[in-house]
Protein backbone atom coordinates (compact mmCIF):
# COMPACT_ATOMS: atom_id res chain seq x y z
CA UNK A 1 0.00 0.00 0.00
CA UNK A 2 2.71 2.48 0.94
CA UNK A 3 4.60 1.84 -2.31
CA UNK A 4 1.83 3.18 -4.50
CA UNK A 5 0.33 5.93 -2.36
CA UNK A 6 0.64 9.49 -3.68
CA UNK A 7 0.34 12.22 -1.10
CA UNK A 8 -2.49 14.66 -1.90
CA UNK A 9 -1.55 18.22 -2.83
CA UNK A 10 -2.92 19.59 0.45
CA UNK A 11 -0.59 17.46 2.54
CA UNK A 12 2.42 18.12 0.32
CA UNK A 13 2.26 21.82 1.15
CA UNK A 14 1.08 21.65 4.78
CA UNK A 15 4.09 20.52 6.79
CA UNK A 16 3.37 22.24 10.08
CA UNK A 17 3.22 18.98 12.04
CA UNK A 18 6.57 17.95 10.55
CA UNK A 19 8.12 21.29 11.48
CA UNK A 20 6.84 20.89 15.05
CA UNK A 21 8.44 17.45 15.38
CA UNK A 22 11.70 18.86 14.08
CA UNK A 23 11.86 22.13 16.03
CA UNK A 24 9.68 21.64 19.13
CA UNK A 25 12.69 21.79 21.46
CA UNK A 26 13.38 25.39 20.41
CA UNK A 27 10.08 26.52 21.92
CA UNK A 28 11.04 25.00 25.25
CA UNK A 29 14.37 26.83 25.35
CA UNK A 30 13.10 30.19 24.09
CA UNK A 31 13.02 32.66 27.00
CA UNK A 32 9.74 34.22 25.85
CA UNK A 33 7.83 31.54 23.95
CA UNK A 34 8.78 28.83 26.42
CA UNK A 35 6.55 30.53 29.03
CA UNK A 36 3.59 31.12 26.70
CA UNK A 37 3.25 28.14 24.36
CA UNK A 38 1.98 24.91 25.83
CA UNK A 39 3.82 21.72 24.89
CA UNK A 40 2.27 19.40 22.34
CA UNK A 41 0.84 19.68 18.85
CA UNK A 42 -2.59 18.60 17.62
CA UNK A 43 -3.50 17.88 14.00
CA UNK A 44 -6.73 16.73 12.39
CA UNK A 45 -6.55 14.60 9.26
CA UNK A 46 -9.94 14.38 7.57
CA UNK A 47 -11.18 12.95 4.29
CA UNK A 48 -12.63 9.76 2.79
CA UNK A 49 -11.38 6.34 3.82
CA UNK A 50 -8.40 5.11 1.84
CA UNK A 51 -6.87 8.52 1.07
CA UNK A 52 -3.71 8.04 3.16
CA UNK A 53 -4.43 9.43 6.64
CA UNK A 54 -3.09 6.39 8.51
CA UNK A 55 -0.18 5.99 6.13
CA UNK A 56 0.86 9.63 6.59
CA UNK A 57 0.94 9.19 10.37
CA UNK A 58 3.05 6.05 9.93
CA UNK A 59 5.49 7.83 7.64
CA UNK A 60 5.86 10.67 10.15
CA UNK A 61 6.87 8.14 12.78
CA UNK A 62 9.41 6.57 10.44
CA UNK A 63 10.83 9.95 9.44
CA UNK A 64 11.36 11.09 13.03
CA UNK A 65 12.02 7.64 14.51
CA UNK A 66 9.08 7.80 16.88
CA UNK A 67 6.62 5.02 17.52
CA UNK A 68 3.09 5.69 16.28
CA UNK A 69 0.43 4.32 18.61
CA UNK A 70 -2.84 3.86 16.72
CA UNK A 71 -6.11 3.79 18.65
CA UNK A 72 -9.25 2.75 16.79
CA UNK A 73 -11.80 4.70 18.77
CA UNK A 74 -14.70 2.77 17.31
CA UNK A 75 -13.27 -0.23 19.21
CA UNK A 76 -12.40 1.69 22.40
CA UNK A 77 -15.76 3.29 23.12
CA UNK A 78 -17.48 1.39 25.92
CA UNK A 79 -21.21 0.88 26.27
CA UNK A 80 -20.80 1.36 30.00
CA UNK A 81 -20.92 4.89 31.36
CA UNK A 82 -17.53 5.98 32.64
CA UNK A 83 -15.52 3.16 31.05
CA UNK A 84 -14.78 5.15 27.89
CA UNK A 85 -12.95 7.74 29.96
CA UNK A 86 -10.82 5.14 31.72
CA UNK A 87 -9.70 3.34 28.55
CA UNK A 88 -8.01 6.31 26.76
CA UNK A 89 -6.53 7.51 30.08
CA UNK A 90 -4.37 4.37 30.21
CA UNK A 91 -3.09 5.15 26.73
CA UNK A 92 -2.36 8.81 27.53
CA UNK A 93 -0.53 7.93 30.74
CA UNK A 94 1.75 5.44 29.00
CA UNK A 95 2.28 7.56 25.88
CA UNK A 96 3.58 10.47 27.93
CA UNK A 97 6.49 8.33 29.12
CA UNK A 98 7.23 6.82 25.68
CA UNK A 99 7.25 9.92 23.43
CA UNK A 100 4.69 8.30 21.14
CA UNK A 101 2.85 9.93 18.28
CA UNK A 102 -0.77 9.25 19.20
CA UNK A 103 -3.04 8.52 16.24
CA UNK A 104 -6.77 8.37 16.98
CA UNK A 105 -8.61 6.71 14.10
CA UNK A 106 -12.39 7.00 13.68
CA UNK A 107 -12.13 10.03 15.95
CA UNK A 108 -15.77 11.07 15.66
CA UNK A 109 -16.72 7.88 17.54
CA UNK A 110 -15.47 9.52 20.72
CA UNK A 111 -14.74 13.14 19.94
CA UNK A 112 -18.13 13.82 18.37
CA UNK A 113 -20.52 16.66 19.05
CA UNK A 114 -21.86 16.90 22.56
CA UNK A 115 -25.58 16.27 22.90
CA UNK A 116 -28.31 18.19 24.63
CA UNK A 117 -28.70 16.82 28.11
CA UNK A 118 -31.92 14.81 28.24
CA UNK A 119 -30.85 12.01 30.55
CA UNK A 120 -28.18 10.94 33.01
CA UNK A 121 -26.47 9.04 30.16
CA UNK A 122 -26.22 12.27 28.11
CA UNK A 123 -24.75 14.12 31.08
CA UNK A 124 -22.08 11.48 31.62
CA UNK A 125 -21.31 11.33 27.89
CA UNK A 126 -20.77 15.09 27.77
CA UNK A 127 -18.56 14.92 30.83
CA UNK A 128 -16.41 12.34 29.06
CA UNK A 129 -16.04 14.61 26.04
CA UNK A 130 -15.07 17.52 28.30
CA UNK A 131 -12.51 15.32 30.05
CA UNK A 132 -11.02 14.25 26.72
CA UNK A 133 -10.86 17.86 25.54
CA UNK A 134 -8.59 18.65 28.47
CA UNK A 135 -6.54 15.45 28.09
CA UNK A 136 -5.92 16.09 24.39
CA UNK A 137 -4.88 19.66 25.10
CA UNK A 138 -2.43 18.60 27.81
CA UNK A 139 -0.68 15.87 25.79
CA UNK A 140 2.94 17.03 25.28
CA UNK A 141 3.63 15.14 22.03
CA UNK A 142 2.16 15.01 18.55
CA UNK A 143 -1.47 13.92 18.59
CA UNK A 144 -3.31 13.20 15.34
CA UNK A 145 -7.03 12.62 15.02
CA UNK A 146 -8.44 11.09 11.83
CA UNK A 147 -12.02 11.45 10.70
CA UNK A 148 -13.94 10.98 7.49
CA UNK A 149 -15.93 14.17 8.11
CA UNK A 150 -14.64 17.27 9.88
CA UNK A 151 -18.17 18.45 10.68
CA UNK A 152 -18.78 15.37 12.83
CA UNK A 153 -16.35 16.65 15.47
CA UNK A 154 -17.26 18.87 18.38
CA UNK A 155 -16.52 22.54 17.65
CA UNK A 156 -14.58 22.81 20.89
CA UNK A 157 -12.15 20.19 19.59
CA UNK A 158 -11.71 21.93 16.26
CA UNK A 159 -10.59 25.15 17.96
CA UNK A 160 -7.81 23.26 19.72
CA UNK A 161 -6.13 21.90 16.57
CA UNK A 162 -2.95 23.56 15.33
CA UNK A 163 -3.45 22.09 11.85
CA UNK A 164 -6.55 20.81 10.05
CA UNK A 165 -5.51 18.92 6.92
CA UNK A 166 -7.84 17.68 4.23
CA UNK A 167 -7.09 14.38 2.47
CA UNK A 168 -9.16 14.60 -0.71
CA UNK A 169 -9.85 11.91 -3.25
CA UNK A 170 -6.95 11.68 -5.73
CA UNK A 171 -7.45 13.57 -8.98
CA UNK A 172 -7.40 11.84 -12.36
CA UNK A 173 -3.66 12.11 -12.91
CA UNK A 174 -2.94 10.88 -9.39
CA UNK A 175 -5.30 7.96 -9.98
CA UNK A 176 -3.46 7.09 -13.19
CA UNK A 177 -0.19 6.98 -11.29
CA UNK A 178 -1.77 4.87 -8.57
CA UNK A 179 -3.02 2.37 -11.15
CA UNK A 180 0.39 2.30 -12.77
CA UNK A 181 2.32 1.76 -9.56
CA UNK A 182 -0.04 -0.94 -8.33
CA UNK A 183 0.48 -3.17 -11.40
CA UNK A 184 2.00 -6.51 -10.35
CA UNK A 185 5.56 -6.97 -11.60
CA UNK A 186 5.07 -10.67 -12.24
CA UNK A 187 1.98 -10.40 -14.47
CA UNK A 188 1.57 -9.12 -18.02
CA UNK A 189 -1.50 -6.88 -18.47
CA UNK A 190 -3.72 -7.63 -21.45
CA UNK A 191 -3.63 -5.17 -24.34
CA UNK A 192 -7.11 -3.80 -23.59
CA UNK A 193 -6.17 -2.51 -20.12
CA UNK A 194 -5.90 1.27 -20.47
CA UNK A 195 -4.82 2.79 -17.15
CA UNK A 196 -5.60 6.34 -18.24
CA UNK A 197 -9.12 5.29 -19.16
CA UNK A 198 -9.58 3.51 -15.83
CA UNK A 199 -8.34 6.60 -13.98
CA UNK A 200 -10.74 8.86 -15.86
CA UNK A 201 -13.76 6.61 -15.48
CA UNK A 202 -13.57 5.56 -11.83
CA UNK A 203 -13.07 7.92 -8.88
CA UNK A 204 -11.34 5.49 -6.54
CA UNK A 205 -8.99 6.01 -3.61
CA UNK A 206 -5.50 4.57 -3.52
CA UNK A 207 -6.65 1.85 -1.12
CA UNK A 208 -9.55 0.92 -3.40
CA UNK A 209 -7.29 0.73 -6.45
CA UNK A 210 -4.95 -1.59 -4.57
CA UNK A 211 -7.90 -3.80 -3.57
CA UNK A 212 -8.97 -3.96 -7.22
CA UNK A 213 -5.50 -4.97 -8.31
CA UNK A 214 -5.26 -7.61 -5.61
CA UNK A 215 -8.54 -9.14 -6.80
CA UNK A 216 -7.52 -9.09 -10.47
CA UNK A 217 -4.06 -10.49 -9.70
CA UNK A 218 -5.46 -13.42 -7.72
CA UNK A 219 -7.68 -14.28 -10.67
CA UNK A 220 -4.67 -14.06 -13.00
CA UNK A 221 -2.51 -16.25 -10.75
CA UNK A 222 -5.21 -18.93 -10.87
CA UNK A 223 -5.07 -19.18 -14.67
CA UNK A 224 -2.46 -20.95 -16.76
CA UNK A 225 -1.70 -17.93 -18.95
CA UNK A 226 -0.86 -15.72 -15.96
CA UNK A 227 -2.17 -12.62 -17.72
CA UNK A 228 -3.93 -9.71 -16.03
CA UNK A 229 -7.33 -9.40 -17.71
CA UNK A 230 -9.55 -6.32 -18.02
CA UNK A 231 -12.65 -8.28 -17.02
CA UNK A 232 -11.00 -9.19 -13.72
CA UNK A 233 -10.04 -5.55 -13.12
CA UNK A 234 -13.60 -4.40 -13.83
CA UNK A 235 -14.98 -7.08 -11.53
CA UNK A 236 -12.69 -5.76 -8.79
CA UNK A 237 -13.88 -2.21 -9.47
CA UNK A 238 -17.48 -3.40 -9.26
CA UNK A 239 -16.81 -4.92 -5.84
CA UNK A 240 -15.22 -1.70 -4.56
CA UNK A 241 -18.06 0.46 -5.85
CA UNK A 242 -20.52 -1.98 -4.31
CA UNK A 243 -19.11 -1.21 -0.87
CA UNK A 244 -20.52 2.30 -1.33
CA UNK A 245 -23.68 1.06 -3.00
CA UNK A 246 -22.53 2.38 -6.39
CA UNK A 247 -22.50 0.59 -9.72
CA UNK A 248 -20.36 0.66 -12.86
Amino acid sequence: MGRCRITPNHTRTDKRHQYWLQFQHQFKTDANLGRKIKPGYRALFYGPSGTGKTLTATLLGQQFQQEVYRIDLSQVVSKYIGETEKNPEKVFARAETKNWILFFDEADALFGKRTNVQSAHDRFANQEVSYLLQRVEDYPGLLILASNFKNNLDDAFLRRFHAIIHFPLPNEEERRQLWEKSLPASLQPSADIDLRQLAGRFELTGAAILNVMQHASLRAFSRADGQLQLNDVLEGVRKELGKEEKSL
